[in-house]
């Protein structure tokens, strides 16, 4: 009996080690298909959406008690301010006639660096945060105290352009009061009184009339508006609800538009402050930054012009738009100030070349350029000897972290000019004609030092990130190759054993009737 019954258990051990060799391919099918699931993933969120990247710029978000508050609150990159000054060397001359032109001469640099902190901060529900900006500038380099320049008298001439439009009793008046002051058309000034302020009888006197809006500065300066606490209250998107707007001003004192230009495009405020940036801006071919300008009351625009490096760090180079001062197409025609208000056609632009920033300066005739007159009309020179416009000096860009979007080089180069406009009544004008352009000063705006901790944070920010990406994006599709491939060969190897056992059991009955048999003559002698 125990021969017979250890003959007849043979077919049942096949069976049970057909299924111990089932159960491992099992595993193996699922591990290949979960590879496969899981890099086809990582293939479609690192190739084909921003959420890695969204993920990394979220620690930009600005709310409280992250990292990135204290940095917005004190900005740990100091911008330097490089100016330079027009100093006037031939007014003698031609106030006498014996010149036809003005000559300037270059002088500076003048160095201060910049110290931004944003006070009186408050975090709305809506994701945006109030806040306004204090600034102080310390001085770095050059002999503003010591050098002396000759310039135009810009509370003179911004005066002159006020009463240009009072009638002619009042224009008398002011000539009497000028008459009394012994005022001149230039007047030569320490640099550091020219920028940062000096007493001046005739801006005290003229003050109130210049501007609706109090002028924030008792002594006259051609930068005296940017030290201390500025009176706009910014509203900024923090990012935290809607990353694709971070950083994006939503409005300022309140407002979302100006009563400026009189026109809805123009009248918008939109733009970055140009420190930072969302991901709509800059990832991409032919991306365009978008910068609101609380100066010039409007958006300016620069274009990516290619790559460069910043600190050892690789960047998006972005370069001001070449039409962003030209008014012939139309499309600036808008920032024209109209000189009869709210009659469109009435608009009088300025030189291409130029900016009518008048508006946004306490009513001040005072234009904004490049430097030299860069990318300006030829018109512009006619004036004035001296003047000498390069691209590598004079040229704007911007150099911006591929990653996250924060500014890390470049150079932001601008120059002031004012308009000597003449009124009827007042003959204080020093030969200057109606209209002419004057240069005042220009100003370099670099970045020179980033602290240590900060550059590897940013160095950390692209080729960490760069790594981790590149990594994983290539892997998922490796990953994807050889999984594929290991489940397609586990499947046919499974085919074809299948395939094999179909053939097998199709064969069965006739291989299975001699040992059927021999069991039975087992069983019978066995029996007998």
């Amino acid at each position: 009996m125990t021969q017979g019954l250890s003959v007849m258990e043979k077919p049942l051990s096949l069976s049970s080690t057909s299924r111990r060799h089932l159960h491992p391919r099992k595993i193996i099918i699922a591990s290949f298909f979960g590879v496969t699931v899981s890099s086809l993933l990582l293939f479609i969120i690192f190739w084909c959406t921003n959420l890695f990247q969204n993920t990394i710029l979220s620690s930009l978000v600005v709310k409280n008690g992250s990292p990135m508050l204290e940095w917005f609150i004190r900005p740990p990159i100091r911008a330097v301010y490089k100016i330079r000054i027009f100093n006037y060397t031939n007014v003698i001359d031609y106030q006498r006639g014996k010149a036809k032109k003005l000559k300037v001469q270059e002088t500076g640099p003048y160095i201060y660096r910049e110290t931004l902190t944003r006070v009186n901060y408050t975090f709305n529900s809506d994701g945006s945060i109030n806040f306004k900006e204090k600034r102080s500038y310390q001085w770095e380099g050059g002999s503003p105290d010591d050098e002396i320049v000759t310039v135009p008298n810009v509370p003179l001439l911004a005066s002159m352009a006020t009463m240009r439009d009072t009638p002619f009793f009042a224009q008398l008046a002011f000539t009497g009061l000028l008459s009394t002051l012994q005022s001149n058309t230039f007047l030569s000034l320490p640099v550091n009184g020219l920028l940062w302020g000096y007493d001046d009888k005739i801006f005290e006197f003229v003050k109130p009339f210049i501007s609706h809006n109090n002028i924030p500065f008792d002594k006259f300066g051609l930068l005296a508006f940017k030290n201390g606490i500025s009176p706009d209250v910014i509203t900024m998107n923090s990012g935290i609800n809607d990353l694709s707007e971070y950083s994006m001003i939503q409005s300022i004192n309140g407002k979302k538009h100006t009563k400026i230009w009189n026109d809805k495009k123009c009248d918008k405020i939109y733009g970055t402050q140009g420190y930072t940036f969302p991901l709509k801006m800059f990832q991409g071919p032919n991306k365009t930054l978008e910068v609101y300008s609380g100066e010039m009351c409007r958006t300016l625009y620069l274009r990516n012009v290619g790559t460069g490096s910043s600190f050892g760090i690789p960047s998006l180079t972005f370069k001001p738009v070449e039409d962003i001062f030209d008014y012939s197409s139309g499309n600036n025609r808008c920032y024209c100030p109209e000189s009869t208000p709210g009659v469109e056609s009435s608009r009088i632009c300025p030189p291409n070349g130029l900016f009518n920033s008048s508006a946004c300066l306490f009513n001040m005739p005072f234009l904004t350029s490049f430097p030299h007159f860069y990318s300006g009309d030829k018109i512009l020179q006619n004036n004035v000897d001296g003047l000498n416009p390069q691209a590598e000096l004079h040229e704007s860009h911007v150099e911006l972290h591929p990653r996250l979007g924060v500014l890390i080089g470049g150079a932001s180069r601008i120059q002031l000019n004012i308009e000597a406009r003449r009124a009827v009544g007042v003959p204080f004008h020093g030969g200057l004609d109606d209209g002419q352009i004057l240069p005042l000063l220009w100003i370099e705006l670099t970045i020179d030092d980033i602290s240590e901790p900060l550059l590897s944070s940013l160095k950390r920010g692209y080729y960490t990130v760069a790594a981790v990406e590149t990594g994983i994006q290539w892997g998922s599709i490796i990953a994807f190759i050889l999984s594929t491939c290991g489940l397609m060969h586990v499947w046919r190897k499974q085919k074809k054993e299948s395939a094999s056992r179909t053939i097998n059991l199709s064969n069965s009955p006739q291989d299975s009737a001699k040992p059927h048999d021999e069991s039975e003559l087992a069983s019978v002698k066995i029996s007998s």
